[in-house]
C-alpha cells in the first residue's frame, strides 16, 4: 500500500494509544454487552502494535515482548476505537480478497533509543509470531531504523473493514452469526468499540 506517510499523525497520537494499551487486554476479553451490540460499520482502521524491546538488521524488525492485543482505530465515518489479538491479526495477514500479503501496508515504526524518539517508514510483510516476539520482514521506505532500543510502536497503515468475501452463514455456536462483517458496542460515553469478524 503505497499511501501517505503517518509519521507526524501518529506522534500527536502516541499519548492516547498509551493510554488506550493499557486498557485493551481487559476490554478485548470481555464478551460484548448483551443488547448493545450492532454491526460494525464499513471504515478504514489504521493498527498499532507496541513491544517493550526491538531489534532490526535493515531487512527484519523484531518486537519483543509484543502486546497481546493490537489495537485499532478510525476516524471516519465516525470516531471508533477497536481491538484484536495479535495472533489472530498475524493469522489474517494472508486471507481474503485484499489482504496484507497481496497489498502489503506501509507503517511508522516510532523507536526509543536511549531515551530519544526516532521515526520511520517501512513497507511490512511476512511476519511471524513466537511467544512474545513478533518479527517482519521490511523494506525502509524513508528515515533510518536503529538496530536495537528500548520501545517501539508500530502504526500500520489502513485496512478497510469489514470486509467478507463468500457467504459465512454460522457462527460458532453453531446457529446464524447475526454480524458477519464485525461487531461494536457503544461504551459510556457514546463511541464505538469493535472487532472485525477474524479477531474473536
Amino acid at each position: 500500500m503505497k499511501r501517505f506517510s503517518l509519521g507526524v499523525a501518529m506522534l500527536l497520537l502516541l499519548p492516547w494509544c498509551a493510554l488506550s494499551a493499557q486498557a485493551a487486554p481487559a476490554s478485548a476479553k470481555a464478551a460484548a454487552p448483551a443488547g448493545n451490540v450492532e454491526p460494525m460499520p464499513a471504515a478504514n482502521w489504521l493498527f498499532v502494535q507496541t513491544g517493550n524491546g526491538f531489534q532490526s538488521d535493515g531487512k527484519t524488525l523484531t518486537l519483543k515482548g509484543v502486546g497481546e492485543q493490537t489495537l485499532m482505530f478510525t476516524d471516519r465515518p465516525e470516531r471508533m476505537t477497536g481491538d484484536v489479538s495479535t495472533a489472530k491479526f498475524v493469522s489474517y495477514w494472508g486471507s481474503g480478497k485484499d489482504d496484507f500479503q497481496k497489498d502489503p501496508p506501509n507503517a511508522t515504526v516510532s523507536t526509543v533509543v536511549n531515551g530519544k524518539t526516532d521515526l520511520a517508514v517501512v513497507e511490512l510483510t511476512n511476519p511471524r509470531l513466537s511467544g512474545n516476539n513478533l518479527t517482519y520482514d521490511i523494506r525502509v521506505l524513508g528515515g533510518t531504523l536503529p538496530d536495537a532500543g528500548q520501545h517501539a510502536s508500530v502504526f500500520i497503515d489502513w485496512w478497510y473493514g469489514p470486509a467478507m468475501y463468500g457467504p459465512r452463514p454460522w457462527g460458532w455456536g453453531g446457529g446464524p452469526h447475526p454480524y458477519p462483517g464485525g461487531r461494536c458496542w457503544r461504551g459510556p460515553y457514546g463511541h464505538l468499540h469493535c472487532q472485525p469478524w477474524w479477531g474473536y
